[in-house]
Order: C-alpha cells, then sequence, then structure tokens
C-alpha cells in the first residue's frame, strides 16, 4: 500500500484540487491530510474528499512528514503539497521505481515544461534556480533538491533519521541520502503555478542557513548516485520511463532501461 502524506496549513483551495486527483488513481493506497492548525477551511474540505486528517500542533513541514509517518500504514510513502504544484498523477510510476531505487524524486527543473507559463512558474522554476546555482543548486546531484513530491519504502525513510523541523527537510534528506549512497531515481514533471499563497520562509537568513549547510556536505552531495528519467510518456491509462543515457556533470547515470504501466480510473 502507498501512503500519500500531505502537509498542509490554509490550503483550503488547492487540496480540493490535489485530493480530487489523488482519488481517481487506481492504487492501493490512504491518504493522509498533516495539517498545522489551518484557520480556514482546509480541514473540512480534506475530510469531504475522504482523507484522512491529523492534526499536528507542532509548527514546520519537517514535523509535519514525520507525523504524517508514524501515522501511515503502507510499505510506500509518497510526499507532496497540497498546493496543486505537484501532480499525483506520477505517484503510480514513481511506486513502481520506488521498488527498484531507494528514493523517487520528482523535478520541475529537469525539462522545465511550463517554466514560463506564468510570472509565479518563471520565478521559482527559471530565475531563482538561476540565480542561486552557484551558491546552492550546483552543489547537488538532483535537479531540484528542494522538491515536495517524493516516494520511497517506509523502512528507507527510517535510515534517513532527518532531525529537520522546517523546510529545511528536503536539503537535509538529500544530504543524507548522499551519505548513505542511496540510489535516487529523478523524474520529470511539469511546472505548474501553485493555489493559494506560499508558506516557504524566502528570507535571507533561511537561505543563508541552507546554503551554508550544502557547501558544508558537498563532498558527500557528489556521490549521490541519481538515474534519471527524462523522456516520459503519458497517457489516461499508461504512464512509460525509458531513463535517459546523457551524460550530466558529476552525475552517475545508471543505464537501465525500464516501462511501467499504471492504470487510472477513465
Amino acid at each position: 500500500m502507498l501512503s500519500i502524506i500531505l502537509p498542509t496549513l490554509n490550503e483550503e483551495e488547492g487540496i480540493v484540487e490535489t485530493l480530487s486527483q489523488i482519488n481517481e488513481l487506481d492504487l492501493d493506497k490512504e491518504v493522509l491530510v498533516v495539517d498545522g492548525l489551518s484557520t480556514d477551511n482546509t480541514v473540512e474540505n480534506a475530510k469531504k474528499m475522504g482523507a484522512k486528517i491529523v492534526i499536528e500542533k507542532r509548527k514546520g513541514k519537517g514535523v509535519a512528514m514525520a507525523t504524517g509517518v508514524q501515522s501511515s500504514q503502507g510499505e510506500f510513502i509518497a510526499f507532496l503539497d497540497g498546493d496543486g504544484t505537484y501532480p499525483p498523477k506520477y505517484l503510480p510510476a514513481m511506486q513502481e521505481l520506488a521498488k527498484k531505487h531507494d528514493v523517487v524524486v520528482a523535478s520541475r527543473l529537469l525539462n522545465t515544461e511550463g517554466a514560463t507559463s506564468s510570472l509565479h512558474t518563471f520565478l521559482h522554476y527559471h530565475l531563482f534556480p538561476l540565480l542561486l546555482k552557484k551558491f546552492y543548486y550546483g552543489k547537488f546531484e538532483t535537479t531540484e533538491p528542494i522538491t515536495g513530491m517524493r516516494v520511497m519504502r517506509k523502512n528507507v525513510w527510517n535510515k534517513l533519521n532527518l532531525k529537520s523541523n522546517n523546510f529545511f527537510i528536503e536539503t537535509e534528506m538529500e544530504v543524507e541520502m548522499a551519505k548513505r549512497r542511496m540510489i535516487v531515481a529523478e523524474i520529470p514533471i511539469p511546472c505548474m503555478k501553485r493555489i493559494g499563497q506560499s508558506k516557504w520562509d524566502f528570507s535571507w537568513k533561511t537561505w543563508i542557513q541552507i546554503t551554508k549547510y550544502a557547501r558544508e556536505n558537498e563532498t558527500y552531495l557528489k556521490k549521490l548516485n541519481v538515474v534519471r528519467y527524462r523522456n516520459i510518456e503519458t497517457s489516461r491509462c499508461v504512464i512509460s520511463y525509458k531513463s535517459s543515457k546523457t551524460s550530466a556533470k558529476a552525475v552517475k547515470l545508471q543505464d537501465a532501461n525500464l516501462n511501467l504501466t499504471a492504470n487510472h480510473h477513465p
């Protein structure tokens, strides 16, 4: 079973769209919305969509993710945000890839499809990565180290032994994956505009801490084994992947050919 974990805080609009897409997936799954005391209708809307609600009074995305894992029943766990920026239709194939890789990450920067479709996507998926390439993004083997869409077995999460309580969690996860020489599959997803107001703390203090942490662990980060699946063909009923053999600086690409099918409701 796949446990789909969505940390939320005031996502009353985005959670409806996200859960609607999740409910269409033909998967053995459970859906957990871990809510950080939203003051809008996030919880009520999620209940109407059939999600299991877990209330987390402590602040921080990292705390919410850990609470979701503790409350989950599945062998596999998936993380994505409830703001409409991550397409759930890729979850079935990501789960299949997680059977052959330690962690599967979805990147909007691998193909940058839709990066210039709006001011929001241009800033977040084109301009900011370009400006921060030298100080942050360029130090990682995955193309979008802060992606919030990841799938792995629950025992892999436990091995990572993550400590971060906030948005630092994704960067720490990248470092811990590298330290443990894990094999990571990376797939491209389109850039989509978020629904509602962003909760990301885009302060200089936060970025200074994150970039310092990445710089201190750069030696480990270069050892991460990343398998990039660049070419994705999707239809209503089938998602198939073929891995890329295109080399990239300091990235170890395995020679792999994999055909996966994931059924969806019509």
